[in-house]
């Protein structure tokens, strides 16, 4: 097999790896292994191996069935990164045209117990149409059928062909720029965008012919790569000048600038972590993106053991910590995770004892989640009603409703990919009684 071959299968093995068994994103694992294995990069390129790992992330269900079907067993990364040079060799070869892949299958295919089945083939033999989406778009049985519950089969397609899309927004940060220039800068950059209609800061990445965080305009804090359904998160709480606003899972501070971009840098911000590395990028990326530091207050601490008085408080902001399955639009490493469900089980426990922490104040909140899963989302509402201290009311307009048949479901807003081409995310707004 010739270097270049065995470097890409050796990498991409290395990568899958540390994906499976750290729980990492993509472009930390990415990263990380492109550190410990620097000579790869002799005979590929880094757009090859960031392009080839991202993809093998997204078909990763389908590589493992596959590799049942060929070896009767799951084994080691290595295999599934030579099976998937098999199953995509077309995407393969127009991302490596320096590479003869044609010869490459060939060896490979030689070397499994049997010959390795095309989609079609695969799809033809499933009946139950739950592991037929599974298998097709590469995601968890059980993940598709908790989908399939709440939105029937269509709908559910829909969604997981969305989901295996990138999508990419910028927020034009204008506590320094202005949306004009920067689309006009961008565009000369041959990065289309698109305007959105709802939030006049927000662009829709529809085409880019260079790697958006080369652009210079990130780096000098004047975009940020903020999701639309993110930045709705900071439109339901709707911040005025003078609120003092308490952000329960503050880092890396995205949502926190944008309350300072809204009110004109007039907010005052209790931003609180857990993690100290994070709140140095916090405090980093704040900076950067023109922030007031004098008006924000930044606490490292455990936001379900937080003590604070709720007279300072005007509102609460909760984006909490979750599986982010409604980020796998940027980041299909997180398909992988979702393969530990005592990993998955781990989140809705504690978004509950964030929660807490912020209904005992007694304050407006906005809790959202970037999951599309309704344990992260209606389920906490529907716990919250059943104690009687806080109630959702209707925040946003351009949402979709809640999942069926919670009987709040129009008090709470979903976004979603197949819909509203962004990101998907939970987003309820509470008062108190």
């Amino acid at each position: 097999m010739e270097k270049r071959a065995e470097h890409f299968i050796n990498f991409a093995a290395k990568y899958l790896y540390k994906v499976l068994t750290r729980h990492v994103g993509h472009d930390m694992a990415f990263r990380e292994t492109s550190e410990e294995y620097r000579k790869a990069y002799k005979y590929l390129s880094p757009k090859l191996l960031y392009r080839a790992t991202f993809r093998m992330s997204s078909d990763y269900y389908l590589l493992r069935y596959m590799e049942k079907e060929v070896f009767g067993r799951s084994a080691g990364t290595k295999r599934l990164a030579k099976m998937w040079i098999i199953v995509r060799k077309d995407e393969l070869a127009r991302l490596a045209p320096e590479m003869n892949i044609e010869q490459l299958v060939r060896k490979l295919e030689k070397s499994m117990p049997r010959p390795v089945p095309s989609l079609e083939e695969v799809l033809e033999k499933l009946h139950d149409p739950v592991q037929r989406l599974a298998v097709k778009y590469s995601f968890p049985v059980w993940f598709v059928h908790d989908l399939v519950e709440r939105l029937g089969l269509s709908e559910t397609e829909l969604l997981l062909r969305e989901l295996n899309e990138e999508k990419w927004w910028i927020r034009v940060n204008t506590l320094k720029t202005d949306v004009e220039r920067v689309v006009q800068s961008l565009e000369e950059k041959g990065v289309v965008v698109q305007r959105d209609p709802d939030l006049p800061y927000m662009l829709k990445v529809v085409d880019y012919s260079m790697p958006l965080h080369h652009l210079d305009e990130m780096w000098q804090g004047e975009i940020v790569f903020q999701d639309k359904a993110s930045a709705m998160v900071v439109e339901a709480l709707r911040p005025e000048p003078n609120d003092t606003i308490l952000d329960l899972a503050a880092a890396p501070g995205v949502k926190d600038s944008l309350i300072m971009q809204l009110t004109e840098n007039r907010a005052r911000i209790i931003a609180v972590d857990v993690s100290w590395e994070r709140i140095k990028r916090t405090k980093r990326l704040l900076r950067l993106y023109g922030v007031d530091l004098a008006r924000v207050e930044i606490i490292n601490a455990d936001s379900r053991m937080l003590t604070i008085q709720g007279s300072s408080i005007d509102k609460v902001l909760l984006d909490a910590p979750c599986t982010s399955t409604g980020a796998m639009v940027k980041d299909p490493a997180v398909k992988i995770h979702l393969e530990d469900q005592t990993w998955v089980a781990r989140f809705p426990q504690l978004q509950r004892h964030m929660l807490e922490t912020a209904l005992a104040l007694r304050r407006e909140i906005v809790f959202a989640v970037c999951s599309i899963l309704a344990v992260e989302g209606e389920e906490h509402i529907a716990s919250i009603l059943g104690k009687g201290r806080h109630t959702p009311v209707k925040a946003l307009s351009s949402a979709s409703p809640g999942y069926r048949p919670y009987s709040f479901r129009d008090r709470v807003h979903r976004f979603f990919p197949h819909v509203h081409d962004t990101q998907g995310f939970f987003i309820a707004k509470l008062v108190p009684y």
